[in-house]
């Protein structure tokens, strides 16, 4: 999910915290959990750091991994309680318990929610790399975020955050499941209406009738959508590149090479430019329109070195032109010192 609705769902399990007589009726506790709740729902995005600390490439290819795996769960909540609970002197040795089982319960909710979209994580770790993806909700949910609104003013209102939470993430409950079964359901009408032997992909939108559709087979990527039932075929990509040998070039830079790890139908264009050539790597599983944002990009030369790249999401191609330009120059800045 995105970082607002994390945000959004740790003040939520605040509110619901209240079930707890522990919490209900110790303030500082409260207050504890509050903060407690709102850092452990987004903890296992920390890994943001690694952007800062080793480049967007490395983060690329490790975000949702380790961060969000089994013995991250329980070092995020180790970590977090032992961090707020000093501030709160008053607070027993059981109190302790309490915070340390809101903030692993606030750890938890991010990390299933974000196995719910297509993006995924590495939850399975140190079991297996791979990663999980149930894909039927987006990235950001528009009715997940309504809920909550709603119990929060609810909470002001009647003062019952307890049972009004309660209420809320039963009803999101119930809604997941029935995107769950719905995802199933339009699966099934793709088999049936494509009759192909490919792997076929489905990407929720925050429409509920529009389902994204990503279809690849040995020779191709197909890419359409299906809407109330409907589908309509948008993109088709072969797989043989036009240019295999700058691809391949291509493929050996660090940066595409951490952006690969972590992508799937991955349609590269060697796009020629004054100075060589401009080679874009597409994840065709995040359309937007007719575009593809999530993408890694690197400039060859014409001889054929590597002198930029980049990965991320790009909605505009000049912010693609600027990072390109930002990174040229920092590597010339590294070689002259």
């Amino acid at each position: 999910m995105d970082t607002g609705t994390h945000i959004t769902m740790g003040f939520s399990l605040a509110g619901l915290a209240y079930l707890d007589p522990a919490v209900s009726a110790q303030p500082e506790l409260a207050a504890a959990v509050l903060f407690g709740t709102v850092l452990g729902s987004n903890a296992p995005d920390f890994d943001y750091g690694i952007k800062i600390v080793k480049g967007n490439g490395m983060y690329t290819e490790h975000h949702r991994g380790f961060s969000h795996s089994i013995p991250a769960w329980f070092l995020w909540t180790g970590f977090l309680t032992a961090l707020i609970y000093p501030f709160y002197s008053n607070l027993s040795s059981l109190d302790f318990l309490h915070l340390s089982g809101w903030i692993f319960l606030a750890v938890i909710l991010h990390v299933i929610f974000d196995i719910f979209n297509a993006y995924g994580t590495q939850a399975g770790r140190p079991f297996t790399n791979k990663w999980l993806s149930l894909n039927f909700i987006p990235l950001f949910d528009p009715l997940i975020i309504f809920l909550h609104l709603l119990g929060f003013a609810l909470w002001g209102l009647l003062q019952s955050p307890g049972m009004i939470f309660l209420i809320v993430y039963g009803l999101i409950g119930l809604y997941l499941i029935e995107r769950y079964y719905s995802s199933k359901r339009v699966l099934t009408r793709v088999k049936k209406q494509t009759e192909t032997n490919g792997t076929i992909t489905i990407i929720p939108t925050i429409l509920w009738s529009v389902w994204h559709i990503v279809i690849e087979t040995e020779t191709e990527f197909q890419v359409g959508e299906m809407r109330s039932r409907n589908i309509v075929w948008i993109h088709s990509f072969e797989k043989n590149d036009q240019d295999p040998d700058i691809i391949a070039i291509a493929k050996n830079e660090k940066n595409i090479k951490h952006f690969l790890n972590n992508s799937k139908y991955v349609h590269a264009v060697a796009i020629p430019i004054h100075s060589g050539y401009e080679i874009r790597f597409f994840d065709l599983r995040f359309r937007t329109k007719n575009h593809y944002p999530y993408m890694a990009v690197c400039q060859m030369n014409s001889t054929r070195e590597i002198v930029s790249s980049c990965t991320g999401w790009f909605h505009q191609t000049e912010k693609i032109k600027n990072k390109l330009l930002t990174q040229e120059r920092a590597a010339k800045t590294r070689i002259q010192a």
